[in-house]
C-alpha cells in the first residue's frame, strides 16, 4: 500500500507526516498557481497531487476573465526526480464557461504557463533539463545521464525537445561581427558562422558561404560597425553591399597563410625550373641501407590484420573441434556470418585495397603528362591551363597528380648539402615555406642547418626568406608604415608567387591595412568553429542544420527568457 501524506492547507502542515514548507516547496514548480494536496510514495515513485489555486482563469481567445467552473479533470505530469526517485504530478484542473458573448469558445480549459504547456505530458522544468542536456551532450549521451539522474527519457525525445524551442534571440544589436565558413564535408559544402566578438559568443550560422545569405543577415541586423573576416570575395562582396559603413579587418593568421602559400609556389618553381647547367640531383638508394620506417597509418593496418588473424585461428580451432556456427558466435561475441565467411573461404581472407572513384583531374591527365614531357613542370601553371579547359577542381589535386611523373630516387633539392635527414617531410615545399615564416628561435637545430644549406646553394631562397620574416615581423609589431615599402621591395625582387600576394593585398588594402592597426581579428571565430566541428562529429549523422544550429547558440531556458 503506498504511503500517503495528507495536508490540510497551504499554510497548515502536519509535522509528523511532512518536513516544513521551506523544504517541501521546491517540490512543486516554482509559480505560485498550485496547492499541494497530498503526496503518495512507493518504493521508487512519488505521486503528487496538487491542484490550481487560481479562483478564476482567462479565456485563452478574448482574455476575458471567468470564475463559472464547467467541470474537472485530471492530468498526469512527468516532472524533475526527487533523491533519485521518479516523481509524477496529479494535476487537478479545470474548464470554465467563457463568459463573453461575442467569443467563439464556449468553454475553456485553465491555462498554467508556468507549470505546464498546452498538451503537455511534462512540466515545464523538466522540458527544460531536458533540453539543457541535449544542449550539452546530444542525444545519446544526454539519455544515459538522465537515466543516471533518475528522468525516464530516450535520445530522440531529448533530440525532439531541444529542436522545439528557438535558440537565444540577444535582442542587443552586434557591433564587432566575425564572420568565417566551416564545412559540412571538407572541399565540397560549406557553412558561415557569425560570431560578436565583443560578446565571445556565436550568434548565428548561416546554411551557405555565399555573399547573398550574409548580406541578407546584415540587412536584418543593422548596426554592424567592425566586421572581421578572412579573405574570402565573397564576405568582402557582401559586407561592402549591405554595410558599406562598417570597417572590414583582414585576419593577419590567414595572412600568413596566403604569405606561406605564396612562398610554396615560390619554391615549386625554383625547385621544378632548375638552370640547365645546374641539373637536378638524382640519389640512388644506398645499399645496405635500413628499411623505411613505417607511418602510423600502416602500423595500425598491421595491428588489425594480426587481430583478424587471430580470431580467424580460433573460429577454425573450435570449428575442427567440432562446434557448431551459432555456438562460435556467441563464445566468441562476432557476428555469425563472419564465422561463415571464415568456414567457407578456406584460408585466411586479406582485405583487398578500398577502390576510390577516379577524380576530376583523371580526365586531363594525358593533357598533363603530354606538357610534363614538353618541360613545364609548374603545377600551378597546369592547373590554370586545364582551368581552362574545364577543371573546376583545386590546385593541389593538380600538383598530387604531376608530382607522380618524377622519375623514383629524384630529389627536389640541388645539391647533396641540402638534403634534409630522413623521414623529416612528407611534403617539402610546404615544410620548407612554413620554416621561412616561422620565427627563427622557434626553428629546431637540425632544420636551422638544412635550411642554412638549402639558401646557400640557393641565392633565390636566401632573398624570399628575407622577405618573408620581414613580414612576418612587421606584422607581429604592427607596423603599417612600413607595409607600402614592403610591398614595393617583394614586387622588386621578381618572384612571380610574391608578385601575385601583393596583387592581392592591394586589392583588399583597407582590410589589411585594418589588421595591422586594429586589435580584431578572427581567432574567436577559429575557436567557435572547432567547437562547432567537436559537436557535429559527437552527433554522427543526427547533426542536421536545425539541430545544429540550436546547440552551437547559446542556450537559455523560457523563465530567463521572460525575465526582464
Amino acid at each position: 500500500m503506498p504511503k500517503t501524506y495528507q495536508i490540510r492547507s497551504v499554510l497548515s502542515w502536519e509535522s509528523k507526516w511532512l518536513p516544513s514548507p521551506a523544504i517541501c516547496r521546491p517540490l512543486l514548480p516554482e509559480p505560485p498557481e498550485l496547492r499541494l494536496e497530498r503526496v503518495e510514495r512507493t518504493s521508487n515513485l512519488i505521486l503528487i497531487v496538487v491542484k490550481a489555486a487560481r479562483q478564476s482563469a482567462a479565456c485563452p481567445n478574448c482574455r476575458v476573465t471567468s470564475h463559472r467552473i464547467h467541470t474537472r479533470y485530471e492530468r498526469t505530469l512527468r516532472d524533475l526526480p526527487w533523491h533519485g526517485a521518479t516523481v509524477r504530478l496529479r494535476l487537478l484542473a479545470r474548464r470554465f464557461y467563457c463568459r463573453s458573448p461575442d467569443c467563439g469558445r464556449k468553454i475553456f480549459a485553465e491555462r498554467l504557463a508556468g507549470v505546464v504547456r498546452r498538451h503537455g505530458r511534462s512540466t515545464q522544468r523538466f522540458r527544460q533539463t531536458l533540453a539543457l542536456i541535449g544542449y550539452a551532450l546530444g542525444g545519446e549521451a544526454g539519455a544515459r545521464l538522465a537515466e543516471r539522474m533518475g528522468i525516464e527519457s530516450s535520445s530522440d525525445t531529448i533530440l525532439r525537445t531541444l529542436k522545439e524551442g528557438e535558440p537565444d534571440s540577444d535582442t542587443r544589436a552586434v557591433r564587432v561581427l566575425g564572420v568565417d565558413d566551416w564545412a559540412w564535408r571538407k572541399a565540397q559544402r560549406y557553412g558561415t558562422i557569425l560570431v560578436d566578438l565583443e560578446r565571445r559568443r556565436p550568434v548565428d550560422l548561416l546554411t551557405d558561404r555565399s555573399a547573398t545569405s550574409l548580406e541578407r543577415w546584415l540587412h536584418d541586423h543593422p548596426g554592424v560597425e567592425v566586421i572581421a573576416r578572412d579573405r574570402s570575395n565573397c564576405y568582402a562582396e557582401a559586407a561592402a553591399n549591405a554595410a558599406p559603413e562598417a570597417i572590414q579587418v583582414a585576419d593577419r593568421f590567414h595572412l600568413l597563410s596566403n604569405l606561406t602559400a605564396a612562398a610554396e609556389r615560390a619554391l615549386e618553381q625554383i625547385r621544378m625550373d632548375p638552370p640547365v647547367n645546374e641539373p637536378a640531383l638524382v640519389v640512388p638508394p644506398e645499399p645496405n641501407s635500413a628499411p623505411p620506417i613505417p607511418n602510423r597509418e600502416s602500423q595500425l593496418s598491421r595491428q588489425r590484420r594480426q587481430r583478424r588473424l587471430e580470431r580467424y585461428n580460433e573460429v577454425m580451432r573450435l570449428y575442427k573441434e567440432g562446434h557448431s556456427q551459432k555456438t562460435i558466435s556467441r563464445m566468441l561475441g562476432i557476428e555469425r556470418k563472419t564465422v561463415r565467411r571464415f568456414v567457407r573461404s578456406g584460408q585466411f581472407p586479406e582485405r583487398g585495397k578500398a577502390k576510390r572513384k577516379p577524380g576530376q583531374v583523371e580526365q586531363f591527365r594525358e593533357y598533363l603528362e603530354q606538357r610534363w614531357k614538353q618541360g613545364c613542370h609548374n603545377a600551378t601553371q597546369l592547373w590554370r591551363e586545364i582551368r581552362d579547359r574545364g577543371y573546376s577542381g583545386g590546385r593541389g589535386m593538380v600538383a598530387r597528380m604531376v608530382s607522380t611523373f618524377r622519375a623514383p630516387g629524384t630529389k627536389y633539392f640541388r645539391t647533396a648539402a641540402a638534403q634534409p635527414r630522413r623521414g623529416m617531410w612528407r611534403r617539402p615545399g610546404r615544410q620548407i615555406a612554413s620554416l621561412l615564416v616561422r620565427r627563427p628561435e622557434r626553428v629546431p637545430r637540425p632544420e636551422q642547418e638544412f635550411l642554412t644549406a638549402f639558401k646557400q646553394n640557393n641565392p633565390v631562397i636566401d632573398v624570399l626568406h628575407g622577405i618573408v620574416q620581414d613580414f612576418s615581423t612587421m606584422m607581429r609589431g604592427r607596423n603599417l608604415d612600413q607595409l607600402r615599402h614592403w610591398m614595393n621591395r617583394a614586387t622588386a625582387t621578381g618572384i612571380p608567387a610574391l608578385k601575385s600576394f601583393v596583387a592581392g593585398l592591394r586589392r583588399d588594402q583597407s582590410a589589411v591595412d585594418a589588421a595591422f592597426s586594429s586589435q580584431w581579428s578572427s581567432g574567436q571565430v577559429e575557436g567557435q568553429i572547432h567547437r562547432l566541428k567537436l559537436i557535429k562529429r559527437q552527433m554522427y549523422g543526427r547533426a542536421g542544420f536545425a539541430l545544429l544550429r540550436r546547440r552551437v547558440l547559446p542556450f537559455v531556458a523560457d523563465e530567463e527568457r521572460r525575465a526582464p
